[in-house]
């Protein structure tokens, strides 16, 4: 786990690149089946935000995870001004919200214990 610690905001940086990537791509990512892309946007913000708040666990909490669901929504609108060729979807809004509340009950019920006792300093 220490070595997770010392990388981790390195993984911060590549989940942030490959979550902007499939969010501003000028193409939409391809139906797999029905609301495959809904299914996408919860597991790319689920993961992200899981990952976000460990590489930010000696930062306020709260900022990190107002920071979070500020993200959800506000990427998804700013997709639409950023690549003209995709649009808005309260769908993937909701898949986006979702993923991120889904990691902040995670955290708050199992995680946060975990990673408490790993993210000490280390010397």
């Amino acid at each position: 786990m220490h070595f997770l610690y010392r990388i981790r905001y390195f993984l911060f940086l590549v989940c942030l690149v490959i979550l902007l990537y499939g969010i501003l791509r000028p193409e939409s990512p391809p139906n797999l089946f029905t609301h495959s892309d809904k299914y996408l946007h919860f597991i790319a913000f689920f993961g992200f935000s899981l990952v976000t708040r460990f590489a930010f666990c000696n930062k306020g909490i709260w900022l990190v995870w107002f920071a979070l669901f500020l993200s959800a929504p506000g990427l998804e609108y700013l997709q639409h001004y950023l690549q003209v060729s995709r649009e808005f979807s309260e769908g993937d809004m909701l898949g986006n919200l979702s993923g991120v509340v889904t990691a902040f009950i995670l955290w708050k019920l199992l995680l946060k214990h975990y990673f408490n006792r790993c993210i000490k300093p280390i010397v």
